[in-house]
């Protein structure tokens, strides 16, 4: 896809920041986290089945909290859940990108595990939204309340940051406040991108 670009990072780094800034601008953007959260509670009962867990639903939906606390503490666990629903989340992503690509302008694609899971990388460009180790543990403690331990651990999960920006097609960073990285983004879109001025 000529105008696909995936958006990736490593917890708390910033993705959902870029996307409201690019949505902001105008930009199409989808959103794999929502997507597999629909899908979640779309297949909340094989879900519930896949771990032989009933409490995992409330209401109709799948508990996250509940869901959460399993796989983040159980790797076969995480892996289940992936197989699951990665297939899954695969084929709505594509689906609604090559809609978007058809109007032959740049768009957005969150998606957390773009390194970790290698199905994507033929569709697009990807970029990195970059922060070092210490300042996403620092972040991810202050957003979710969570202790060191429980923090680094949830970082631990995904490839190290330092390894995706090897990988990455472009890079932005996202190392101290919300204006400078505002700043990084809109300049990435008008010299990268090469996006033009009234645009932004």
């Amino acid at each position: 896809m000529q105008n696909a670009y995936f958006v990736t990072s490593s917890i708390a780094g910033g993705k959902s920041s870029f996307i409201k800034i690019v949505q902001n601008l105008g930009f199409d953007t989808l959103s794999a986290d929502v997507i597999a959260h629909e899908l979640l509670n779309e297949n909340a009962n094989s879900i519930a089945k896949l771990f032989d867990n009933n409490d995992l639903i409330i209401a109709g939906k799948i508990d996250r909290k509940k869901l959460g606390v399993i796989v983040f503490n159980d790797l076969n666990a995480k892996k289940k859940l992936e197989g699951f629903l990665h297939p899954k989340i695969k084929e709505e992503i594509l689906q609604k990108a090559l809609i978007l690509d058809k109007k032959n302008k740049a768009f957005f694609i969150e998606l957390p595990l773009f390194f970790e899971n290698n199905h994507y990388q033929d569709l697009g460009k990807s970029i990195l939204i970059y922060a070092p180790k210490e300042i996403l543990l620092k972040r991810l403690i202050q957003r979710d309340n969570l202790d060191e331990n429980e923090a680094l651990k949830r970082i631990n999960l995904q490839l190290d940051i330092e390894e995706k920006l090897k990988k990455a097609d472009f890079v932005i960073k996202n190392i101290s406040s919300y204006e400078k990285f505002e700043e990084n983004v809109l300049n990435f879109l008008k010299h990268t991108l090469k996006v033009k001025n009234e645009i932004l």
